[in-house]
């Protein structure tokens, strides 16, 4: 791997630490996981863009004056208008104060509020589109140890980093994109410029507003798309601050499945407990049909209430002989059947009914099994 690029130029060589843009935490190659992700979601870190919200609502209010811009205007004109008109009549005494004052303060609303509402509203959006309705106070809390924790990192990493460079160039393309947009915008009315000295002032308004709008508007979505590209990039820079090592995924399937040595004892115990309550179900059963050495199930049929035999215990090697021994002990009648046997152990679960294709041989074992037991009884 290269760490060091070296440039001869001049008869000089200039060095350049590479490794200043790879990744910062070495070893961190793994994607992240959706838990961490969704951890770090629960902490208020998403990937921003300050710069894409900031866009949003600069354009939002912007355009939102240009449509109702000349009526906020005209109401401010004729609220000037009758008070200046008015201005000798208009004498504060102490009982005419607060309604002057209200008027005052009407003005002021009906001009700002209609924009600080648009301001709030597609600031709320701007943040929204990128990381969805977070709400989290951790992002906010005091932590100094961030600050002053590592002052020589953090202040190379303000003027020396990938987000240093990239930040560098966005800002340099941003005025680039701005001046070349102002050299169009004027250049196309220079014609009309040339003559703004013998315009009307309605004329020359229209046209300096004409001008500044374009100006504004086409700045203004250029400078979206670069937002759109520093999301992408925060995005980007957001995914690999949340890589894992290797070994940090094993820890999380650890946290998230348990330790594989404690589930292999709850697996044990169960077992245990699922063999207890099977062998307890043994001396219910009518019969246990076996290998005769390997295998053995226990087969009970209540046609009260069961549509067929079910399946009360099984098992094989020694749990099997536990079941013979069982039966035994419980006079409960056990009969060779190598082939049902097998078929019943493999496709059949403990609780379970037995399917319809063994219907016919487990009732022929049923029926000497009752027959045995009449004779028994007789």
């Amino acid at each position: 791997m290269i760490d060091i690029l070296s440039i001869e130029l001049e008869k000089k060589i200039y060095y350049f630490d590479l490794q200043l843009f790879a990744a910062e935490d070495e070893g961190r190659t793994e994607e992240p996981t959706e838990y961490k992700k969704r951890k770090a979601r629960e902490e208020g870190n998403v990937p921003k863009s300050q710069e894409l919200t900031a866009i949003i609502v600069f354009l939002a209010n912007f355009w939102a004056l240009a449509l109702i811009g000349e009526f906020v205007f005209r109401s401010l004109w004729n609220i000037m208008r009758y008070y200046i008109e008015n201005i000798n009549s208009l004498v504060i005494t102490r009982d005419n104060i607060v309604p002057i004052f209200i008027d005052m303060l009407w003005i002021s609303a009906s001009s700002t509020v209609p924009f600080l509402i648009i301001g709030v509203v597609f600031a709320i959006f701007g943040n929204v589109v990128q990381g969805g309705f977070v709400f989290s106070t951790k992002r906010i809390s005091f932590n100094f140890g961030k600050i002053f924790g590592n002052i020589p990192s953090n202040f190379a990493k303000m003027f020396w980093s990938r987000e240093a460079v990239f930040n560098l160039a966005k800002s340099l393309v941003k005025v680039l994109v701005v001046f070349f947009i102002a050299f169009v915008v004027i250049n196309a009315e220079i014609g009309k410029m040339m003559a703004f000295s013998r315009m009307s002032a309605a004329t020359g308004f229209l046209l300096f507003w004409r001008i500044i709008f374009n100006f504004v508007s086409f700045s203004g979505i250029a400078l979206l798309l670069i937002a759109i590209m520093d999301y992408a990039f925060q995005r980007w820079v957001y995914i690999e601050s949340l890589k894992m090592t290797k070994q940090e995924i094993k820890e999380e399937f650890k946290e998230m499945e348990g330790n594989p040595e404690i589930k292999a004892k709850i697996r044990e115990m169960e077992r245990r407990l699922l063999s207890r309550k099977m062998y307890q179900e043994v001396p219910k059963a009518d019969v246990v049909i076996t290998n005769p050495t390997h295998i053995a199930v226990a087969l009970k049929y209540e046609p009260a209430y069961m549509n067929a035999p079910v399946v009360v215990a099984k098992g094989e090697g020694p749990v099997a002989q536990k079941i013979k021994e069982i039966a035994k002990e419980n006079k409960v009648y056990i009969i060779e059947n190598k082939p049902l046997a097998r078929e019943l152990y493999k496709k059949v679960d403990i609780g379970q009914e037995i399917p319809q294709e063994f219907f016919v041989a487990v009732a022929k074992i049923l029926s000497i099994v009752y027959e045995m037991k009449g004779s028994v009884a007789a």
